[in-house]
């Protein structure tokens, strides 16, 4: 057992948690928790046409999960055929140009990839990703790295395959080989909650609709080559006229909003709520 690695890792977690839950400690009171005001916020919300289907009342559980960069992609490359390969080892990305590319449009695109995907000469541990409609746009779909614990929604595990002219040309991919559970569970807070808190906020418009609520892990914090992953609310909201969507990030353990730093950013990468 590599009890340094350890060590390590445990003080970089407890070093983690101090910085969040002071943080926390004083968003406290910006988290909505009472189940009346939260019922009468809903009847609001209808009231002013904000459209979603029955929202999920019951509080979950997730983890602080933990991993260190490997380059098991870089190792594996020999399997993969008919592609021009790149491999960096700075982000431990690999960047893939299919010598075939093949058409796909907005019926068939999840299928088709979803097969792809299964051939290891296609993509290294390819049945290991999910579709991820929230992260994806036209000209890049995004499959999210999964695991028994969950959904990773962070850039260090997802393939990210580029289309052009309604063609997949190649894809770029990140692989967390040991995602790591830190501590025991803890009680998250539930889909009714947190898109009530989004919108007691003024984070949800009128005339809008709720496409998606998601609740998957990613980068809370990096440091000496580990990463820190907790669990968060993605939740997809779209204006019903201009049909554009709009992705807000909410930290499912304490129910604080993450503000994006940079303007317009919807993709879901670690380094936005940063």
């Amino acid at each position: 057992m590599d009890f340094r690695r350890i060590e390590v890792i445990f003080l970089i977690v407890f070093f983690s948690l101090d910085i969040f839950l002071l943080v926390s400690f004083r968003n406290s009171q910006q988290v909505v928790s009472s189940g009346s005001t939260t019922t009468s916020t809903v009847t609001e919300m209808r009231k002013r046409d904000i459209s979603f289907g029955k929202l999920d009342s019951k509080s979950g559980a997730a983890y602080y999960l933990g991993s260190r960069p490997n380059n098991d992609l870089a190792e594996h490359l020999n399997k993969l055929k008919n592609q021009e390969l790149q491999y960096d080892d700075d982000d431990h990305k690999l960047e893939s140009s299919l010598t075939e590319p093949f058409s796909v449009n907005t019926t068939n695109q999840e299928s088709k990839l979803n097969s792809f995907l299964k051939k290891e000469s296609n993509v290294l541990y390819g049945t290991k990703y999910k579709y991820a409609p929230q992260l994806s746009t036209a000209s890049q779909i995004v499959y999210a790295q999964t695991d028994s614990v969950g959904e990773l929604y962070d850039k260090t595990g997802r393939v990210t395959f580029e289309v052009d002219n309604k063609k997949v040309v190649g894809y770029t991919q990140t692989y967390v080989d040991d995602l790591m559970i830190l501590h025991e569970k803890e009680v998250t807070k539930s889909e009714k909650d947190v898109i009530s808190n989004l919108y007691t906020n003024s984070e949800i418009p009128n005339n809008s609709r709720i496409v998606y609520a998601n609740l998957a892990y990613t980068k809370l914090t990096e440091a000496k080559g580990s990463t820190i992953y907790i669990p968060v609310w993605f939740v997809t909201i779209q204006n019903k006229d201009s049909k554009v969507d709009t992705l807000k990030k909410v930290n499912a353990f304490t129910g604080n909003i993450i503000k994006a730093t940079t303007a317009g950013t919807i993709t879901g990468d670690s380094d936005d709520s940063e």
